[in-house]
């Protein structure tokens, strides 16, 4: 004990004041850092959904200028879409098509094939007067593309259809 009573009289109490201080703040700062990060975790994992990641993966066609047959007054279209970056692994899955316009409107299932896939439709009327049909790949295999695959037709300028009028 007179060993202790030495050390103190030779350094000073000042110093271990301060080293006691020191460590005291950092214990407190310590604390607080727990207390602010949640504290107990498992309390908080009990009240919280954790939503499943959606994992798609991330494919691109690219869309071809739509095919026209006209006989008369009525039209064939054809709509293609290629692939593109990273389509390839969709080889042989099915393709959801969503067409819209008089004549086509509605979604069609098609196999997509190395050369990407295409559907005809048809035959839509040219009377009536102008129109515009389009159609887009929604999805392949559940996933949908990352760019817009959207292509249009319209009837030839050349028609020569009863428009109504």
């Amino acid at each position: 004990m007179w060993r202790l009573r030495l050390f103190f009289e030779r350094i000073g109490w000042k110093p271990v004041a301060i080293a006691a201080a020191v460590l005291l703040a950092l214990v407190a700062a310590g604390v607080a850092f727990a207390v602010m990060r949640g504290g107990d975790e498992t309390a908080t994992q009990d009240t919280e959904t954790v939503a499943p990641e959606q994992s798609t993966n991330l494919y691109y066609l690219r869309a071809v200028a739509p095919e026209t047959r006209v006989q008369g007054c009525s039209m064939w279209i054809r709509f293609i879409w290629k692939p593109d970056f990273h389509a390839e692994q969709y080889i042989d899955a099915p393709a959801l098509i969503t067409a819209s316009g008089t004549g086509i409107q509605g979604t069609y299932e098609k196999r997509f094939g190395e050369n990407g896939v295409s559907i005809e439709l048809g035959p839509v009327s040219l009377a009536g007067g102008y129109q515009v049909w389009s159609a887009k790949v929604t999805a392949i295999d559940r996933d949908p593309p990352g760019n817009d695959t959207t292509v249009q037709a319209a009837p030839p300028t050349d028609s020569k259809c009863d428009t109504g009028s």
